[in-house]
C-alpha cells in the first residue's frame, strides 16, 4: 500500500512561507487521515465505558477496542490476544514492566542488565527496581560505531542475571540490535529479555515469537496512532506471576 502526502492534513499547511516538510517522526508521527477518521467516529457516536456497560454503545465501543488488541496480536505475531496490554505508550509500557516483573521476580543481590545506547525511559525505570530491591544494574557498552559489544555479553552473564533490556533499533544512530542473539544468551542463564521496540516497531517486521523475546514495549504516537496509547507485549505464562501495578479504574 502507498501512503501519499495528501493523506497527511498536518501537510498541507504552510510554514515560513513555504509548505510543510516534517522529519520528526522518529519522535511522534504524524497521523494520516483515516486514523483521524477513526478517532473522530469513536469520539462522535460511541463514546462510552469500555468493558463495564451493557447497553449498545458500550458494546460497540468494548468490541472496538477489543478488535484493536487482535490486530495487535496479529501485527506482531503474538500467541495469544491476552498477551496484549494496552498501556498510554512505550514509557508507561516500560515502567510497568519493570515494577510488576521486579515485585514477582527481583531479589537483592539479583542482576539486570542495561544497554548504554538505550534511551533513558529503558534504563531508569531498572534502576529504580534496583534500588528498591537490593539489586545491581549493569552496562553492556557499546564500541566507538554506538554498536553494542556483544563479545562482552557472556562475560556479564550469570546466574544471577534476572533480566536484559535492550532497544531493539536505536532511536539515535538507528542501529538494529541482533534480537535473537541477545535472546538467546538471556535464554541460556535463565534470564529474560525485554525489548524497547519504540524503533523497531516501525522500521522492523516484529515477530516476537520469531525474536523469542519475553516482553515488547511500543507506542502508538511513532507508528501513525492517537497520543496516549502504547502496548506491552509479554509472555502470558510471566504475566500471570506479576503483580498489577494499579488497583481497579471507575
Amino acid at each position: 500500500m502507498t501512503i501519499t502526502r495528501n493523506e497527511f492534513p498536518q501537510l498541507a499547511r504552510t510554514v515560513y512561507g513555504k509548505p510543510l516538510v516534517y522529519l520528526d517522526n522518529a519522535a511522534t508521527s504524524l497521523r494520516p487521515r483515516s486514523v483521524i477518521e477513526c478517532w473522530d467516529e469513536i469520539s462522535s457516536v460511541r463514546t462510552a465505558n469500555l468493558h463495564r456497560a451493557v447497553h449498545r454503545i458500550a458494546t460497540e465501543a468494548t468490541d472496538a477496542y477489543e478488535s484493536a488488541r487482535d490486530a495487535v496480536r496479529r501485527f506482531i505475531n503474538a500467541p495469544q490476544r491476552e498477551e496484549v496490554i494496552f498501556t498510554s505508550g512505550a514509557t508507561h509500557s516500560i515502567n510497568l514492566a519493570a515494577w510488576s516483573f521486579g515485585e514477582a521476580f527481583i531479589g537483592e543481590g539479583d542482576e539486570i542488565l542495561v544497554d548504554e545506547a538505550g534511551h533513558h525511559s529503558n534504563i531508569v525505570p531498572w534502576q529504580m527496581i534496583c534500588s528498591r530491591k537490593g539489586a545491581t544494574l549493569k552496562v553492556l557498552p557499546v564500541d566507538d560505531s554506538g554498536a553494542l559489544m556483544l563479545d562482552n555479553l557472556p562475560s556479564m552473564l550469570s546466574g544471577r542475571t534476572k533480566l536484559i533490556c535492550v532497544a531493539h533499533v536505536s532511536n539515535v544512530l538507528g542501529l538494529v540490535n541482533p534480537i535473537r542473539r541477545i535472546a538467546d544468551a538471556a535464554h541460556s542463564v535463565g534470564a529474560k529479555l525485554f525489548v524497547d521496540g519504540a524503533q523497531g516497531i516501525v522500521h522492523q517486521d516484529v515477530d516476537v515469537q520469531a525474536l523469542d523475546c519475553d516482553f515488547y514495549a511500543f507506542s502508538g504516537h511513532k507508528m501513525y496512532g492517537a497520543p496516549g496509547t502504547g502496548v506491552l507485549w509479554g509472555r502470558r505464562a510471566l504475566l500471570e506471576q506479576m503483580p498489577p501495578m494499579f488497583g481497579a479504574a471507575r
